[in-house]
């Protein structure tokens, strides 16, 4: 049980780094904005590079943190059962959902994913009309990396459902509470 939960610490320090680099990557989106706005405002320099930008930074950071959001049970869920359920079944529930079906579903998510990436790599993707990005594969690897990162705090989170049930004494809950820059 201590193997699993070191590969679970492991895992999770994965998706908090992925969630850090999605905080950072805030800041940017914000500075860029600012930019894009004053300088469509004032200076009329309105750029399709900047939207584009502002488009792909968003979509890194909503992408990049799906791992971090599950390792703290701070994802969308509908529980309108679960609080009928007992416990302990809801911890096998949650397991065995995420074995068959979370899991499998994000396999394939970033078999496909990069793949995806991979194309517009070998065809040298750009932008519509060469207006805005160059480099299409960079955002389209975002899939297949993001993908990857919910597995990891998804496995993180199924080892952690593991030892509470069967050695709750070690740990009472799979999912961690604590913030995204304290260890």
């Amino acid at each position: 049980m201590q193997a699993s939960l070191k590969l679970a610490d492991a895992l999770t320090r994965l998706c908090d780094w992925a969630a850090r680099l999605a905080a950072v990557l805030l800041f940017v989106l914000a500075g860029v904005i600012v930019y894009d706005v004053i300088g469509r405002k004032f200076f009329a320099t309105g750029s399709f590079l900047l939207q584009e930008l502002e488009w792909h930074l968003h979509g890194v950071i909503a992408v990049f943190a799906f791992g971090y959001a599950y390792t703290r049970n701070a994802h969308v869920r509908i529980d309108v059962l679960a609080d009928r359920m007992n416990p302990r079944f809801r911890l096998w529930l949650e397991f065995w959902v995420v074995l068959l079906l979370v899991i499998p579903f994000f396999a394939f998510v970033a078999w496909y994913g990069y793949e995806f990436a991979e194309r517009a790599f070998i065809r040298g993707e750009g932008a519509n009309g060469g207006r805005g990005l160059p480099w299409r594969w960079i955002i389209k690897s975002a899939v297949p990396i993001s993908a990857l990162l919910t597995i990891a705090g998804c496995t993180a989170v199924a080892l952690r459902i593991l030892v509470v049930l069967k050695r709750p004494a070690l740990l009472s809950d799979p999912f961690l509470e604590r913030g995204l820059w304290k260890r």
